[in-house]
Order: structure tokens, then C-alpha cells, then sequence
């Protein structure tokens, strides 16, 4: 019976004392653990910094935007490099108007502190999230002012493509369109853009690669170099031109064959119509041309046949 009451006893003070430790650990270890989710070890800000723009944002959430933006410009000018005005930036956002001008002028700072495409890049993302959009308007020019080599312009728009700034890269690939001298280039091009998935400026440059030649019998190579792209309209459209434009009986069987591989029956019949009646044409022509000359062979030989009958007289006529 004694036995039992100190155990209980004993288990009571094991409790209260691992109660009263835990207690201890926890005013040790709360602080600390606090400081660690409030602030962020890994931030390019210091931690110094970080206290004042938490402080700042905590005025700006309060409606103090008076209070808290001194507060942000005094940090702005101790940001050397782009990751600080960035993080800085992002202590602007959510507060709207109060802070809208502190936002921009850290936007404005960043573009400044840009030193490569993906800095530019960057920031352009960051200032269209921040609805700083002339600050976003400036790093997409320097973007397409600074890329000039067409493997600038395909290493940009691949970059821009990978972080959803679509207008960006379909920006490069129209300056890039723009340095297009050459069939081949054309044809480079419109591989390009192929692979980047740009469908209208695969057709834009298709279809000027169809409008630009008009010999059908270079129409139809032509189609060979872009039926891999599978746009069935413009290849149509290219087979129909050549079509309009032949004049031969060579190139409208070259134009029914190509047709028959692309499944245009309508196109195979008109070839093969135009074709045949050309080949028709040229039979008639054939046979003309034969009959004239037997009917002037026959005529020379009666020429011949009549030599010596008639001698004109020697006398003359009516007395002249």
C-alpha cells in the first residue's frame, strides 16, 4: 500500500517537472523561432532592413502610407543591386495607392540596376505584376533593342516563351522576320517560329513566300519545302496559283501530281482538263502545219509539171 502511494507521488513530480521544463524550453526557444518565420535569413535584405520594411508595411496596412513611405525611399537608397530592390518591392504589395509610388520608383530603380536579358526579363514580370507598366515597356525595348543576331532574337523569344511573356518573344520574332532577305531564310524562319508555336507568323511568312513567286514550275518546289509545316490552306492556295499560272503541259502534270498527293481531286481534274486540251491544241496545230506544207509541196510539183507550156509572145500588146 505504501508501495503505491510513492509511486503516484513520484509520477506526479515527473509530470510537474517535465511540465515546468518544457515551460523553460519553450521561453527559450519561442523568440528565436519567431525571429526565424518573420524574417527571412536568405533574403538579400538585412535583417535591419527587413525590421524597418515590416515596420513600414505594418503603417501601410494601417492606412499610414504618410508614415510608411519615408520609411521605404530611406531603404530604396541603400539597394546596390537588383535582388534588393526586388525584395524591397515586394513589401509594397497588396497596399494599392499608398504605396504606389514607392512601388514605381523601386520598379524604376530595378530597370536601372538591369545588367543582362534575364535581369530585364525580371523585372519586366515583377512591374507587370506591380501594374508598373511604363516601367514594363522599358525593359521589353531594351529586350528587342539590345538582341540583333537572329540567334539573339530565337534565345530571347525561347526565354520569354519559358516565363509566359508570350508578346515579348512574338516581338523578337517580328524583328527577327524583318532581317528575312532569302528564300532559305524565309524557310529558316518559318522554322522557327514553327517550333515556337507561333502560327500566325508561319503563315504571315508562307503565304509571302507564295505571293513573292509567280513561276509555277518554282511553286511547285516551293511546296515541297513547306508541306512539312501542314498548312493545308496555303498549300492550296499555292497549288492553285501555279495552276493559273501555267502554260505548260509538263508543269500542269507536275501540278496534278503534287495535287493528287494532297488529296485536291478538284485541282487534279482542272490540270488534267488543261492539260489535255493543250495537248489537243498543239495536236491541231501539228496537223495544220502538216497539211500547208503537203498542200505547198503538192503546188510546187505542179509548178514543176508546167514549166516550158506557156512562152509569153514577143509582140506586144495594143500596140504598147
Amino acid at each position: 500500500m505504501l508501495f503505491h502511494s510513492f509511486n503516484k507521488r513520484f509520477r506526479a513530480v515527473a509530470v510537474c517537472s517535465l511540465l515546468s521544463t518544457g515551460l523553460v524550453l519553450l521561453g527559450v526557444i519561442s523568440p528565436s523561432v519567431q525571429a526565424r518565420s518573420k524574417y527571412d535569413p536568405d533574403s538579400p535584405l538585412t535583417i535591419d532592413m527587413q525590421k524597418q520594411l515590416t515596420r513600414a508595411a505594418s503603417y501601410a496596412k494601417h492606412g499610414k502610407g504618410d508614415r510608411a513611405a519615408p520609411i521605404f525611399e530611406s531603404a530604396l537608397a541603400e539597394c546596390t543591386d537588383l535582388p534588393k530592390c526586388l525584395a524591397l518591392a515586394s513589401y509594397t504589395d497588396g497596399y494599392g495607392h499608398p504605396l504606389l509610388d514607392v512601388k514605381r520608383k523601386a520598379m524604376e530603380k530595378a530597370v536601372e540596376l538591369c545588367r543582362t536579358n534575364n535581369d530585364f526579363i525580371q523585372v519586366a514580370i515583377k512591374a507587370r505584376q506591380y501594374e508598373c507598366y511604363g516601367v514594363t515597356r522599358n525593359a521589353i525595348q531594351h529586350l528587342i533593342s539590345s538582341s540583333n543576331s537572329k540567334e539573339q532574337l530565337v534565345d530571347l523569344a525561347r526565354k520569354s516563351q519559358e516565363v509566359s511573356m508570350n508578346d515579348v518573344a512574338h516581338l523578337a520574332m517580328e524583328k527577327y522576320y524583318s532581317t528575312v532577305k532569302t528564300v532559305p531564310e524565309a524557310l529558316e524562319y518559318a522554322r522557327q517560329v514553327n517550333l515556337l508555336g507561333m502560327d500566325d507568323l508561319l503563315r504571315q511568312v508562307l503565304k509571302d513566300l507564295i505571293d513573292d513567286e509567280n513561276h509555277p514550275d518554282r511553286l511547285v518546289e516551293l511546296l515541297s519545302s513547306i508541306e512539312v509545316f501542314k498548312v493545308k490552306d496555303l498549300n492550296r492556295y499555292l497549288l492553285k496559283k501555279a495552276l493559273d499560272e501555267s502554260k505548260d503541259v509538263n508543269t500542269l502534270y507536275s501540278i496534278w501530281k503534287a495535287a493528287r498527293r494532297h488529296g485536291y481531286q478538284d485541282i487534279m481534274d482542272v490540270a488534267a482538263f488543261r492539260g489535255k486540251k493543250k495537248n489537243l491544241i498543239k495536236q491541231i496545230q501539228v496537223q495544220r502545219e502538216q497539211s500547208y506544207e503537203d498542200k505547198l509541196e503538192q503546188y510546187r510539183n505542179g509548178q514543176t509539171g508546167t514549166e516550158g507550156i506557156y512562152q509569153p509572145g514577143t509582140q506586144p500588146i495594143g500596140g504598147f
